[in-house]
């Protein structure tokens, strides 16, 4: 059975959404490992050995896309 992720509380949620920067970061760090899967790549060497390759301004986008959604995100 896998493992369960857990649910970030609602008061973060509030607080971010508020723009709490402390909140915000929390929300970041809760999906960071998302975001840095999304940001993969598999690249080739002069070899053809394949080897994973994070984007880094992939990263940084889905990052910014995060914070926009949730300073847009509307609780009522």
């Amino acid at each position: 059975m896998k493992p369960t992720k857990e649910v970030l509380p609602f008061t973060i949620i509030l607080l971010a959404v508020h723009g709490d920067v402390n909140a915000i970061n929390g929300i970041l760090k809760h999906f960071e490992h998302y975001i840095i899967r999304l940001s993969q790549k598999t690249l080739f060497d002069e070899y053809g050995n394949p080897y994973i390759h994070v984007e880094e301004e992939t990263k940084r986008m889905l990052g910014t896309k995060l914070i926009t959604a949730i300073l847009r995100f509307n609780l009522s």
